[in-house]
């Protein structure tokens, strides 16, 4: 009989979890991510508690025994916001478990196939944001942009941009799951961190000077005649926009 099992929402709680559950190939119906104020004495689901020994050991054996390909999958599944995704990936360590490096070459198998789908989803995501960061000057010189992907693809990016603006301090912000990178152009190091916006940051009078005549450019650019809304949309997601300067987005 299947069970359902809960862990605290962190990686290491989750690592453990594993740690836990696949030398057995025990039987799961559902993993979810339960905080520790949400727990209820009266729960049906089997509460695995966090131990970071038991998750570095786990996450080692992982480096040393997946390959390339699975190690890849792996992580970026990690990193998608998706309501099966611990179950996902349960199911596709059991399967390699079984099959070794084997596994790569079963695209076809239902286990990896989702598990390959929900990586490509946050692949795209993080590869379409590159065009989708909007930075803007804070006064102090910092430059800040602000991001709402649907996955967290802030660690798939940040190196990208740590290259691309190495020579400024720089901070991008994922609204959505309240984290962000922060770059220090001294030692050329960024850092994802937990963040939240609790007041509205403030621009610099020349980004704000800007960032209007870069609207003014966007509109006067455009063809009235030859306006396509649904090519735009398909281009430009209408989510995204509210972070975009030439649409109008603020920080």
């Amino acid at each position: 009989m299947s069970c359902c099992y809960s862990y605290d929402g962190t990686l290491a709680g989750l690592l453990t979890l594993y740690a836990r559950l696949l030398p057995e190939r025990v039987a799961v119906e559902r993993i979810s991510a339960v905080l520790l104020d949400q727990q209820s004495l009266f729960s049906s689901e089997i509460c695995i508690v966090t131990e970071l020994t038991v998750a570095e050991a786990f996450w080692q054996r992982l480096n040393s025994r997946l390959s390339d390909n699975s190690l890849k999958l792996l992580r970026r599944c990690l990193l998608a916001d998706h309501p099966e995704q611990e179950l996902l990936i349960y199911r596709y360590l059991l399967l390699e478990a079984e099959q070794g490096q084997r596994i790569d070459g079963m695209l076809a198998h239902p286990v990896v196939a989702s598990a390959w789908k929900l990586t490509q989803q946050v692949g795209r995501e993080a590869h379409r944001y590159l065009g989708f960061v909007r930075f803007q000057q804070l006064q102090g010189g910092i430059y800040y942009a602000t991001i709402t992907p649907d996955h967290r693809i802030l660690l798939l990016i940040g190196s990208h941009f740590a290259q691309r603006f190495s020579d400024q301090q720089w901070i991008i912000h994922d609204q959505r799951h309240g984290e962000g990178i922060v770059y220090d152009c001294s030692s050329k190091e960024w850092l994802l961190l937990p963040m939240n916006q609790e007041s509205q940051p403030e621009i610099t009078p020349q980004e704000e000077q800007f960032q209007q005549l870069w609207r003014n450019y966007f509109q006067t650019l455009a063809v009235p005649e030859r306006k396509n809304l649904k090519l735009q949309q398909g281009k430009v997601p209408l989510k995204v926009r509210a972070c975009l300067t030439e649409f109008g987005g603020t920080i």
